[in-house]
């Protein structure tokens, strides 16, 4: 499965990722609280990566289509220019959807 980077995103509350990939460069230092969910269903799995420093929220309450990021020790993660985010979205024990962190790179 060959998989392609997608046009930048701007960072934003809610950040929107464009059907034309699954990994994103990340701009600008808006903190992240979700990831809207229209246009990716559960499984799918996407790269984040910061061409700034953005800290990226845990644990922020999913609200419509706008999804909960799940993160590793249940912390933010403050990211500087180059690290990377990798995200799955998956299904929650109660019936609804979190991305959650597979791995990240801290460069």
């Amino acid at each position: 499965l060959l998989c392609t980077q997608g046009a930048d995103v701007g960072s934003g509350t809610a950040v929107t990722l464009g059907s034309d990939g699954n990994t994103f460069e990340i701009t600008g230092t808006t903190t992240i609280n979700h990831i809207v969910s229209t246009g990716w269903q559960n499984g799918a799995v996407i790269t984040l990566v910061f061409n700034e420093s953005v800290t990226v929220n845990h644990g922020t309450a999913t609200s419509s289509a706008n999804i909960t990021i799940l993160l590793a020790g249940a912390a933010n993660f403050s990211a500087t220019a180059n690290d990377t985010l990798t995200l799955a979205l998956c299904e929650t024990t109660a019936g609804g959807q979190a991305w959650r962190e597979l791995a990240r790179t801290v460069i």
